[in-house]
């Protein structure tokens, strides 16, 4: 009788502590669902907007008529969604925001507040890897400490492959005193090469990317012999670059899409 009454106290004991649980989850659930329904709208008006812009240009007749029309810049846009994100900074919907922001503002304070608190609170999420592919082309001053800061937090195989591909590219490239870090940046790229394979880059793997990369460095620097290279003439006779050595040479590339 004793081992029922204690089994039915706690029974009753568990039910209370999940009953407790179970008031605070709707609150939480729907604060959740409130922030990212206020995500997800903000999104579909500036995309709804750059649709309308397109739209307007494709209809417009004169260039004048173009002029006046404004794409919507996402800038104009950034405060908001930093204001969101910063409701809750451990949503869901706040991480979204802030990737919103920093991939696609090329600058300004929101860019620079949203890629602060992205290493701050979220740099194991997944998500980072879009992060770290936006920077690619960003400047070194701002890409090259960011880089570095989340390749010592993230954990996911993608992100830190993108970490490190856009970590060789800003060392790289030149910074505003005019030096580069070829070495290193090489050691980046080479790492790519052997353990990121797996990973999808832009039209083929990273890997292949970091190859390129390597292949420019070693191959086609500033003072290097260019490889040679066979064609034809307008006339169809073919020809090496090499025939031309000693010769001042221009070559121009072009496409015709």
């Amino acid at each position: 009788m004793k081992q029922i009454l204690l089994s039915l106290l706690i029974l009753a004991g568990g039910a209370g502590w999940l009953a407790a649980q179970a008031e605070d989850r709707p609150k939480k659930n729907e604060s959740t669902s409130a922030l990212s329904k206020r995500y997800e709208a903000l999104v579909k008006e500036f995309q709804t907007a750059r649709e309308e812009y397109f739209k307007a240009s494709s209809a417009a007749k004169t260039d004048a008529e173009r002029e006046k029309l404004r794409y919507p810049q996402p800038g104009s846009y950034a405060k908001r969604f930093l204001e969101l994100a910063q409701e809750d900074l451990r949503d869901s919907a706040a991480l979204d925001a802030l990737v919103w922001i920093s991939t696609n503002c090329r600058d300004g304070k929101e860019r620079e507040t949203s890629l602060e608190l992205l290493l701050k609170h979220h740099a194991k999420s997944p998500q980072m890897k879009n992060v770290a592919q936006s920077l690619v082309y960003s400047e070194r001053a701002i890409a090259e400490p960011w880089l570095r800061s989340l390749l010592k937090e993230a954990t996911e195989h993608e992100v830190k492959g993108w970490a490190t591909y856009a970590l060789g590219r800003a060392l790289r490239a030149r910074d505003r005193s005019g030096s580069s870090n070829i070495p290193e940046a090489e050691k980046h790229f080479e790492e790519v090469a052997a353990n990121y394979g797996d990973v999808k880059g832009y039209e083929h793997t990273l890997a292949d990317a970091a190859k390129g990369e390597l292949f420019e460095i070693r191959n086609l620097a500033i003072g290097m012999t260019a490889p040679d290279i066979e064609g034809e003439d307008v006339a169809g006779k073919k020809f090496k670059l090499s025939d031309y050595r000693g010769k001042v040479v221009v070559i121009d590339f072009w496409g015709d899409w």
